[in-house]
């Protein structure tokens, strides 16, 4: 399947796209919105600034993909892997991230708002500025993540792994802490 052959088939209604292999495919500023990718290969994919709301990458394959400005609300991208990705600027609020590999993504100034990253993996990846109120961050793995100046009111980090992160220009106020205590400012 290519490219074209996508963007026609969604046109006339076709929204199951599962374990298709369109890596390395262009999709910026397209409307993707509620389309299916689970388990497909976009490795290397371009949805810079696409309309992907409540989309389903299920265990979908994303790693190197730029979704950068892309409209993420409501998406399904659970086990998904997004090692190395581009998601600056995104809007992934409300968002099923649990269990993705975010490892290395860059999420710089990314909106998270009440996103669910539950046992996620975001090792090495870059938060600074990102919106993470009302996150659920449970059991994630946040070793050597960059969060300078990350807004994570209200966040829930119980049992996260924080290993080699410094919180001094990060803005806690309200979230659970790893132990279970709540910061407060």
């Amino acid at each position: 399947m290519n490219t074209e052959e996508l963007l026609r088939q969604y046109q006339v209604g076709v929204r199951n796209f599962q374990r298709v292999d369109l890596a390395r495919v262009i999709l910026r500023n397209t409307n993707l919105a509620k389309i299916d990718f689970s388990q497909a290969i976009l490795t290397e994919a371009d949805f810079t600034g696409a309309n992907l709301e409540e989309a389903n990458f299920y265990q979908a394959i994303l790693d190197l993909s730029n979704l950068s400005q892309a409209r993420l609300t409501r998406a399904d991208l659970r086990s998904t892997s997004l090692q190395s990705a581009l998601l600056y600027k995104a809007s992934l609020g409300k968002a099923q991230l649990q269990k993705a590999n975010l490892s290395q993504a860059i999420l710089k100034r990314t909106f998270l708002r009440d996103a669910n990253l539950s046992q996620a993996i975001l090792i090495k990846a870059n938060l600074s500025q990102a919106n993470l109120i009302g996150v659920n961050l449970t059991g994630a793995d946040l070793t050597e993540a960059n969060l300078d100046n990350t807004f994570l009111q209200e966040a829930n980090l119980f049992q996260a792994c924080l290993a080699g992160i410094d919180l001094k220009h990060t803005i806690l106020t309200g979230a659970i802490m790893p132990d279970g205590s709540v910061y407060h400012n």
